[in-house]
């Protein structure tokens, strides 16, 4: 008998796992495919409260364990600490790979597990019962509402935001729908404790965090609006990035640190901004702004590339007189 409800729980489980990473057609749009998996939610959990314990000495988790529980957690979480709390979510090459894998493991992690990965799934096996039952309910519940409060809003929106960002950047977008990963918390390293979506490139590949200041409605279009168009521009090529590039070299100077980076900032911000508000979402301030997001660019960004993106002038034009303004500021 005791075999019989130990198989029931594990269908069950199994079932529950399943129906979160399938995504429903309520959960796609013309652009994007939401996935809501269990196994990439319990890593990023892990991952940031193994984190936490290291250089915050704090916690996220407020429940109270079972004793037998507690041990299989403790012993995970001294896992992650030991082994993957310096490897960052976003840049590290096994965090990446590791992700990549995950996402595909719909059933089990029990079949085609690679060497490198090997002794991570087995903590991973060991402490699913745990996370599910204490913590995968509220993750799920969480992610689901989500993409339940934004789904209609980005229909209505996505398609003038493709229009006009690729028109900026001078790049295709993606041929097929982007996949992207919700999960409660996304990202933090020791640069940046934000919690924060991320993005892996070739192919496109979005993690969107379900908590954080997703209370500002528009907050969370905008993020994944910039973390989906990282592939429009790249640090040292395509259209924006090669055109910053070449008045730096032309002129034999470093440009301003990641300014690729606040211009795909300012341009998904003020497009959004301005979609959101003709939907009636009240957005007077994108996430560049609220969060100080290169501050010290933006009175420089908003006097020169806004009229690129009214089209008064090209990004060539706007990229000299911004980077030889931003220069002489530096001097002075």
């Amino acid at each position: 008998m005791k075999s019989i409800s130990l198989t029931l729980f594990n269908l069950l489980l199994l079932s529950s796992i399943l129906s979160a990473q399938s995504p429903a057609p309520s959960d796609t749009s013309k652009y994007y495919e939401f996935h809501i998996n269990y196994w990439i939610n319990a890593h990023h959990f892990l991952w940031l409260e193994a984190f936490m314990n290291v250089e915050k000495d704090s916690t996220l988790v407020t429940h109270g364990l079972q004793k037998k529980d507690l041990k299989i957690w403790i012993e995970t979480l001294n896992y992650y600490k030991k082994n993957l709390v310096q490897e960052d979510l976003r840049s590290s090459d096994y965090m990446s790979n590791f992700k990549e894998w995950i996402i595909t493991q719909d059933e089990s992690l029990d079949d085609n597990i690679p060497e490198t990965f090997q002794s991570h799934v087995t903590m991973l096996q060991s402490v699913h019962p745990v996370y599910q039952k204490y913590f995968w309910p509220e993750h799920q519940s969480v992610c689901q509402s989500v993409i339940a409060d934004n789904i209609s809003l980005l229909r209505k929106v996505e398609s003038d935001y493709v229009d006009q960002i690729t028109t900026l950047t001078r790049q295709f977008w993606e041929f097929t729908k982007i996949r992207v990963d919700l999960t409660y918390v996304a990202k933090a390293s020791k640069w940046n404790l934000r919690n924060r979506p991320y993005t892996s490139l070739f192919p496109t590949h979005v993690v969107m965090n379900a908590v954080g200041e997703n209370k500002v409605q528009g907050n969370w279009i905008e993020l994944l609006f910039h973390e989906s168009a990282h592939h429009l521009i790249l640090p040292g090529s395509y259209f924006v990035g090669g055109t910053i590039n070449d008045y730096a070299e032309s002129k034999n100077i470093k440009p301003p640190r990641q300014l690729w980076h606040a211009y795909l900032f300012y341009f998904t911000g003020q497009i959004a901004k301005n979609l959101l508000n003709a939907e009636g979402i009240d957005y007077p301030v994108t996430y560049m702004e609220r969060n100080r997001v290169f501050s010290k660019y933006f009175p420089l960004l908003e006097k020169h590339l806004t009229p690129y993106m009214n089209r008064e002038a090209t990004l060539a034009e706007a990229t000299s007189i911004f980077i030889r303004e931003y220069n002489n500021g530096q001097q002075k």
